[in-house]
């Protein structure tokens, strides 16, 4: 009787650790938008500022990695895109830049819900005469629970050898992160293209399948840029959109995903 009161004891203490074990932990969601936003000027040569703030109120994400992004000095004044968008939207910003001049400075940018701990700035490899590209990474505190990467990049457009090397590096680069990873990047190649096979084992491609071209000159089919998710997590990418109601804002569409972490 004894022995038979002692085996319940410990089952209903086993129940009791077990059971809160056992219960999925809970998933967060959260938006991205990669946007290459041709040096804030659209198709007109005027000013997208306005037209890219009204995407982002109407899309509402919550981490935007901006590409073509300048920081343009005139006598004594300094127009800097990236925070004048960061003022209007109320989020945190962080600015890699890839080439200075006396006129100011041209990069990524990355915009940010959630408060950015750190951020770093990598130069990518590129062939001699080629214009300087970077990757750019902020630290992102979500919750207790959860700390991520956000990573940004533009590549070379007029060599497909620098956009190849550019993408094994990133890759290499990110895919041994312990955090989980997310990447906006305005690759400038196809689906069927080199530089893209260095995301096709180890990330997510958040557009996997999708014929609609993210240039306005393209053509069904013509991916350029991408929102990557780097397979280190339990991680599934809910939909994915290309934003095609602003076609003279820039030369490239927004694109947006929605992902889930559990």
């Amino acid at each position: 009787m004894l022995l038979k009161k002692f085996l319940l004891l410990i089952s209903l203490v086993c129940v009791v650790f077990i059971l809160p074990a056992s219960q999925p932990r809970r998933s967060v969601e959260m938006k991205i938008m990669s946007f290459n936003i041709r040096h804030g000027v659209n198709m007109n040569e005027e000013s997208n500022l306005i037209d890219i703030l009204k995407i982002i109120r109407e899309h509402k994400p919550d981490l935007i990695a901006l590409q073509a992004v300048d920081s343009l000095v005139a006598g004594s004044k300094v127009q800097f895109q990236l925070r004048q968008l960061a003022i209007q939207t109320g989020m945190d910003y962080s600015y890699g830049v890839a080439e200075q001049s006396e006129n100011g400075a041209q990069g990524v940018g990355i915009l940010s819900a959630w408060p950015l701990e750190k951020s770093q700035t990598i130069t990518l490899p590129s062939t001699p005469g080629a214009d300087p590209k970077i990757l750019h990474c902020g630290l992102i505190r979500h919750s207790r629970n959860l700390t991520l990467r956000f990573c940004n990049s533009k590549l070379e457009y007029a060599s497909v050898v620098d956009r190849a090397l550019q993408s094994a590096y990133i890759n290499q680069m990110l895919q041994g992160s312990v955090q989980p990873v997310l990447l906006g990047m305005d690759m400038g190649a196809r689906p069927n293209e080199q530089p893209y096979f260095s995301f096709r084992k180890k990330w997510r491609d958040a557009g996997q399948g999708s014929q609609m071209e993210t240039w306005i000159e393209g053509l069904p089919g013509d991916r350029l840029d991408y929102i990557f998710v780097l397979l280190n997590n339990k991680v599934r990418v809910k939909d994915y959109k290309v934003i095609r109601n602003y076609p003279k804002a820039s030369d490239h569409y927004p694109i947006i995903a929605t992902v889930e972490f559990w």
